[in-house]
């Protein structure tokens, strides 16, 4: 649906391509309820400053500066990115690229714009050398993610100015009543969510359990009294916050907290793989997964977390990923 996009009634993107280090071009689309009315070359950045129209616009950048790399290929670089958020900006796009520029080139095009700032609702980067192709696809992404509801309740300046721009453009106690219907939904998806979640990873421990109960031997037991000895947290604790944060967007097909390094042998003292976390899932939104690392990577648990493989179907879409996590 695209209410937001219709209360606002035009939406401007902002397509900035840079030359060089100190010249760039723009290009100004505009929407109008949610439909493509224009598009302005060579547009003058000024302009935007003297406008008295309270348009919102989103801003992408490509070209100079811009670097792209594979996630695949260089998952060094793309944790060290997306670790920095205080001195990168960056983007995944649908091929399984990165894209980032450094922060001071950002600024740099925002002093141009100084005071149309408070029209902008969002910035993002795309690769230096995207095709038209690319570049209407992640337009489109940036209308759907930009311009919605649920993009009007996220924690962020640019939230703020989109909460400020619909408060002007409809009467306040509608907006009231839109923004308690959505906390309303949020808050009842996500308890439904979370309890879902958390029964649906218990009752696969207690089937794994349940399957493997008539032959366990003594030896098996004395391993999985002695499973949570040494780690510093609790494993239903563990398994609580993982399934708590664990994105509407994402399914998870895999879960095991210090498993079996190897099968049991007869004699010998079960190793297991200690103070590890294995996560696995999929999801057909690729931008989901550096998201949940991200969250993930706040828990106090967490020591570290690498993204292990990420791989998309050829035949579906989906994205499948893999994380490991030391314990603290």
């Amino acid at each position: 649906m695209k209410i937001v996009q219709k209360i606002l009634n035009q939406i401007q993107v902002l397509l900035v391509t840079l030359n060089d280090a100190d010249n760039l071009s723009a290009c100004l689309i505009t929407y109008k309820n949610g439909k493509f009315v224009s598009r302005h070359e060579d547009f003058d950045l000024a302009s935007l400053e003297t406008s008295k129209e309270q348009i919102p616009v989103a801003v992408l950048l490509k070209g100079y500066g811009i670097i792209t790399k594979n996630c695949d290929t260089n998952k060094d670089i793309v944790s060290r990115i997306t670790g920095d958020e205080n001195n990168f900006l960056w983007n995944f796009d649908y091929k399984g690229h990165i894209s980032f520029v450094r922060i001071e080139q950002v600024e740099k095009i925002l002093k141009k714009i100084e005071k149309g700032q408070n029209r902008i609702i969002g910035i993002e980067c795309l690769s230096s050398d995207a095709d038209e192709q690319t570049v209407e696809i992640r337009i489109r992404q940036t209308l759907k993610e930009n311009f919605s509801i649920r993009s009007i309740v996220k924690p962020a300046t640019y939230s703020s100015r989109l909460a400020m721009m619909l408060f002007y453009k409809i009467k306040l106690p509608v907006l009231i009543l839109i923004l308690l219907i959505l906390a309303a939904n949020t808050f009842i998806s996500q308890n439904i969510s979370d309890t879902y979640s958390e029964n649906n990873t218990k009752l696969m421990v207690l089937q794994k359990r349940h399957g493997q109960i008539n032959s366990i031997t003594q030896q098996k037991q004395q391993a999985i009294a002695g499973h949570s000895k040494n780690l510093s947290v609790k494993i239903a604790f563990v398994y609580d916050r993982i399934a708590i944060v664990t994105p509407e967007q994402i399914t998870l097909s895999e879960l095991a907290i210090q498993p079996l390094a190897k099968p049991f042998e007869t004699g010998k003292e079960p190793k297991l793989n200690e103070n590890r976390i294995y996560i696995g899932g999929y999801t057909h939104s690729y931008e989901s997964i550096p998201e949940y690392i991200s969250v993930l990577e706040k828990e106090k648990f967490v020591k570290k977390l690498t993204l292990t493989t990420v791989a998309q179907d050829s035949k579906t879409g989906v994205f499948n990923f893999k994380i490991n996590i030391n314990i603290k």
